[in-house]
């Protein structure tokens, strides 16, 4: 199974110095964080394809997040964020990416007023992205967020939910972040690996302590790896497994700790 380094490791180094600093490390395989000063471009397109054809390395892509909400009942904000999310889909696939990764909407204070207005917004750009990702030839992970947000997908039930809406759209599925779902509950990552495991497409692994989203190194928190590795072991993901947390150090360890459990 493919392991891939998350560019938040690097994200305020110039993107090709990230790259190539995690060649260094052993990675041959990035997810791109269209984000920041790692935002794509032509120019970073064509410098990510030429390490590509040189190295053999293989992309990922998580859509741009900041100030994003495609759940938005503002229909001006969601028309721009789903154009930012369009515009890194398409990158994804000029990068040979198999997949990208994008966040779900936030819940919106008319859902009081208008109950499930956010969440039915949410099901309709989906639509659109799933007809796009197919003109593209990528998929599209929808991935938890942690607790204590006003996130439309946080827990295992709401996934479940999801899918249940979005089973027609064969080109979305989810994307597990293991790190999220510990805010929820120490035992939210084996609960989606035995419930969610057949529209998994790729997993994100970093480790916290259960209260705040820390992004640390695999084996540093809360998480019990050794009761959810064997699930992951045995999946198929189209985007594979990435590390992602704040530092090259902790990227490494990560690294360890993973290959050895999976072996």
């Amino acid at each position: 199974m493919r392991i891939y380094l998350s560019s938040l490791a690097g994200i305020s180094k110039p993107l090709k110095s990230f790259v190539v600093k995690a060649l260094n490390l052993g990675f041959n395989n990035i997810e791109i964080l269209d984000e920041w000063g790692h935002r794509l471009d032509g120019k970073k397109v064509q410098e990510l394809m030429e390490l590509k054809r040189s190295y053999s390395l293989n992309y990922v892509v998580h859509a741009p997040y900041d100030g994003i909400n495609i759940s938005t009942p503002q229909r001006v904000l969601r028309k721009a964020s789903l154009k930012l999310i369009e515009k890194s889909m398409k990158y994804a696939h000029d990068l040979e990416a198999k997949l990208i990764v994008v966040h779900s909407g936030f819940k919106s204070p008319l859902d009081y007023l208008k109950p499930k207005t956010s969440w039915n917004l949410f099901l309709e750009v989906l639509k659109q992205l799933n007809k796009l990702a197919s003109d593209l030839d990528v998929y599209v992970g929808i991935e938890n967020m942690p607790s204590g947000t006003v996130a439309i997908i946080q827990s295992c039930e709401e996934t479940l939910t999801l899918i249940e809406e979005v089973q027609v759209l064969d080109r979305i599925g989810i994307t597990l972040d293991v790190g999220h779902s510990n805010t929820i509950s120490i035992h939210e990552a084996r609960n989606y690996l035995l419930r969610v495991s057949k529209h998994l497409l790729h997993i994100h692994l970093h480790d916290n302590s259960g209260d705040v989203d820390s992004h640390l190194a695999v084996g540093s928190g809360s998480i019990n790896w050794a009761s959810i590795m064997p699930l992951i072991k045995g999946l198929k993901l189209i985007g594979g497994l990435t590390i992602e947390v704040m530092r090259f150090k902790d990227a490494k360890k990560s690294f360890d700790v993973i290959t050895r459990m999976l072996r």
